[in-house]
């Protein structure tokens, strides 16, 4: 620090017109005593050590009510005895879910609308899924969900009752619509797309590009989406 690191001559030259006393500012700009009187208590040669401790345990304290309200929110979704068995990988993908995207564990706990699971372009959609990069899997989950990640395992899937629900379209025209999604239910009407191509193609402009994820909007008003 800038007082350890001087000597006394240093320090008498610098501070020979500047009075420091025990005190610091903090990040929300409050003035804080490092000791008893420290207003009205000199930064000399001899206690400057003491004040560097002193400054540095207030800088790191200041956020402990912070980082303690931290803690009993994680304390609420994971016990603060299992902490000590994982890693901070495991407690991220405990909290947050899975960073990458399972396909095969997606289409598991997949349930259909109006629609059969062996439908032509159902199983289109599942084969193009194993296709795609983890980047355009992360942003079909935002686009029907929200977010971009799934619970962590098959358990987590059943014991949140979390479900991926794909309804039938009743587009007209299906290879001029794109896919909605409902947000808040985790569900995708997808469109019954005449081959892969126009499904990549469709379903690749909505997750990267369209305005809303909302079933509600009308999509006459989106680019790309006409004649439905």
């Amino acid at each position: 620090s800038l007082f350890e690191d001087l000597d006394k001559k240093t320090f008498t030259q610098t501070f020979s017109q500047e009075t420091q006393n025990f005190t610091i500012r903090l990040s929300d700009d409050t003035i804080k005593s490092l000791k008893p009187n420290g207003a009205s208590t000199i930064v000399r040669w001899a206690n400057r050590l003491e004040y560097v401790q002193l400054s540095l345990q207030a800088r790191i304290q200041e956020q402990s009510v912070l980082l303690n309200t931290v803690r009993d929110g994680l304390e609420e979704i994971v016990p603060l005895q299992a902490l000590h068995l994982m890693t901070w990988a495991d407690l991220e993908r405990h909290v947050c879910g899975r960073p990458d995207i399972d396909v095969e564990m997606l289409k598991r706990h997949t349930r259909y609308s109006g629609v059969s699971a062996s439908a032509p372009h159902i199983k289109m959609f599942w084969r193009l899924l194993r296709k795609c990069n983890q980047e355009t899997l992360r942003n079909l989950i935002r686009f029907c969900w929200g977010q971009d990640r799934l619970p962590a395992s098959d358990k987590e899937f059943e014991s949140t009752h979390t479900r991926f629900l794909i309804k039938a379209s009743t587009y007209k025209r299906p290879d001029q619509a794109l896919p909605r999604a409902d947000t808040c239910f985790f569900n995708l009407e997808l469109p019954a797309y005449s081959s892969e191509d126009i499904m990549r193609e469709k379903l690749f402009y909505a997750i990267n590009t369209a305005i809303t994820m909302n079933a509600d909007q009308n999509q006459e008003h989106i680019p790309g989406a006409r004649g439905l």
